[in-house]
């Protein structure tokens, strides 16, 4: 009789005992479920000390003492955590591309309105001698610029030849457009390069080719140009970059 009442608070102890606490033995690579909670068995040890966790282990098993209301109390305050800054970080990156994209319309603003103050400039550079610089049908758009902007081009046909920065700039810009996938859709009359100023001379024979072109090509880490001029009739167009 005493044996079977002894047996019997065993049985009722350790159903008692359960609700409070869970020994577990699980092999490294295993998972175990707390309060219908799944607990990868990877990510306890750097939490150990939040979870009133208590181990023993070696090279093949973790030996695992659990309170299992604290495992689980703690582990949804973890989760709730990472949530809020999860949205913190999603709210500043929204906030980052909002900002760029407000210094991106600055610049170019900024940008628009140096070009017309240099376009009141003078210069003395006739119109004939800037159609001298380029062949039909690009004549036309070097005589139409004005100020500093004719001035710039017209030093930039008189200035020697290139052959450093130059040379290597204009090979990345024609060998970028003739292998580009829109390429065979533009004749590249011209590309010319003398630091820190390029000039481009292009016909388009397909629409919206020449436009994906330099969609593109603004991407490429050589592309350092920070200033684009340009002039277009129909499919033909002339631009002047600088740095």
């Amino acid at each position: 009789m005493n044996l079977v009442k002894a047996v019997a608070l065993v049985i009722v102890g350790a159903i008692l005992g359960y609700s409070f606490s869970l020994t577990v033995k699980v092999n490294n690579d295993d998972r175990f479920i707390c309060d219908d909670v799944i607990i990868e068995n990877t990510a306890l040890p750097n939490k150990i000390s939040d979870f009133n966790v208590q181990s023993n282990t070696n090279d093949k098993e973790v030996t695992l003492q659990i309170d299992c209301p604290a495992v689980t109390s703690n582990l949804k305050a973890i989760v709730a955590d990472d949530d809020v800054q999860t949205q913190e970080y999603l709210d500043l990156v929204d906030d980052y591309q909002v900002l760029e994209r407000k210094y991106a319309k600055s610049r170019s603003k900024i940008s628009s309105l140096n070009h017309q103050l240099n376009e009141l400039d003078g210069s003395e550079t006739t119109d004939e001698e800037m159609e001298d610089l380029a062949p039909e049908p690009f004549k036309s758009f070097l005589s139409s610029f004005r100020g500093k902007t004719r001035n710039d081009i017209y030093d930039f046909h008189k200035q020697d030849d290139d052959l450093d920065w130059g040379y290597n700039t204009q090979n990345y810009i024609s060998d970028f457009i003739q292998t580009h996938y829109n390429g065979s859709s533009v004749e590249l009359i011209s590309v010319i390069c003398k630091q820190p100023y390029c000039e481009i001379l292009v016909i388009e024979k397909e629409e919206d080719a020449w436009k994906n072109i330099m969609k593109e090509i603004r991407q490429q880490p050589w592309w350092k140009f920070s200033s684009t001029t340009s002039s277009s009739n129909n499919m033909s167009t002339y631009i002047f970059l600088s740095m």
